[in-house]
This record gives structure tokens, sequence and C-alpha cells, in this order.
């Protein structure tokens, strides 16, 4: 069945900015869908209500969207809604669904890979004032695993895998250590670690992060 055109105009409103006309749309439109279609929906309302920094409403959306789903990504939304909502508790109860759910789903529908969902749900736990050392060993431990293991920081190389960029990594990691108010000398001990199990230009952003904590 292909898919209403109504979702893929409400995607065109939304990269144009013009996202309270898109919920509008999608709102007048779900009814009339059929579930599979309804919960795209609700997913770019939801999307719609969180680029306009509504998200209370895109929670709501998110979680319409992801009831009865098994797809990583629906309860990854419903995560990144709780951080800005202030329910990190709830927040953190998700994101090990994702993480259950992106092991024993290989290969999900998704629009950012698992690694980069690591990454971004790092952040957000850390703009929420809830940085923890959850969020310290996605970037430290699990992320940094991919340079320190390969040897190689090339972004080019990491991009088509779905990595993030070894310097986002770093940055964020040096965010958890001031957050969690890890010593400069434990920072400079970890700079020093990295740089001796990764490439030449790791190395030298290793050393330029080194004394800047």
């Amino acid at each position: 069945m292909s898919e209403p055109e109504i979702l893929a105009e409400a995607r065109a409103l939304i990269e144009r900015g013009e996202r309270v006309l898109a919920v509008e749309r999608l709102m007048a439109a779900l009814p009339t869908l059929s579930a599979g279609f309804r919960r795209r929906g609700h997913t770019l309302a939801g999307l719609a209500f969180y680029f306009e920094g509504r998200y209370a409403d895109a929670l709501g959306m998110f979680q319409a969207a992801a009831e009865g789903s098994d797809v990583p990504e629906d309860w990854f939304n419903i995560a990144m809604a709780q951080l800005k909502v202030g329910d990190l508790k709830g927040a953190r109860q998700n994101w090990q669904r994702v993480f259950e759910l992106s092991h024993a789903h290989q290969d999900p529908p998704q629009t950012s890979s698992f690694f980069e969902k690591k990454a971004m749900f790092a952040r957000g736990l850390l703009a929420a004032g809830g940085a923890d050392e959850l969020g310290l060993d996605l970037v430290e431990r699990q992320l940094m695993g991919f340079y320190t293991t390969y040897h190689i920081t090339e972004t080019q190389f990491w991009a088509m895998r779905g990595v993030p960029a070894f310097e986002e990594v770093l940055e964020l990691t040096r965010e958890y250590y001031r957050a969690l108010g890890r010593s400069a000398p434990d920072w400079e001990a970890l700079c020093d670690r990295i740089a001796s199990e990764v490439d030449e230009p790791g190395r030298e952003f290793c050393n330029q992060l080194r004394g800047s904590f």
C-alpha cells in the first residue's frame, strides 16, 4: 500500500518550519489512516511539536506512536521527550528499552543509528541536568571503544558506519567528567590513555583537549 500523501506533505511542512500547520493537517487526517500509517502520523506530529519546543505535546504523540511497537526509535523519541519535560527516571527506563530492542532487532527502521542515539541520549541527559554514570559509560566506554579498538579516528570512516565523530565523543566525555566532578588529573590520564591507542590525528586532538579541563 502506498503511503498517504498527507505524510509526505507533513514532512515537507516540517522541513520548511511550518510545524503548526503540519500538526493541524495531520490531526485532521489521522482518523482516516490505517493503523500503520496512523503511527507514522503520530510520530511526525511528535517531531513537529518537539522542534517547536512543545515537549509535553511531543511526548503524547510519541507515546501514541509507540503503543504496541517494538521499533527502538519509537521508544527513543519518548525518552528524548521525557528528558525535555524533566522525567529523567522515565527517560532512563525507556533508554533501556531502546537498548534491548536494538539488540533484539538488528535492522529496525531508523533515522539515526544506535550509536548516534547513544551520543544523543548522553547529551540529552547532560543538558537535562541528569549526568550520571550511565551517560558517561555510553561515551567513555561504549563509543570511545570504537576508536581505541580500531585505532582510527577519521570522521568519514566512522560516519559511513553510523558512529559519531571522535571529536564529538571526546568533547562530550570531557563535559561528563566536569559534570560528575572528576579531577583535571583524571581527565589528563584519560586523554593520555586514549592518545596511546588511536592514530596521529586522534592523538593531536587528545593533546589539544588534555589541558582544557
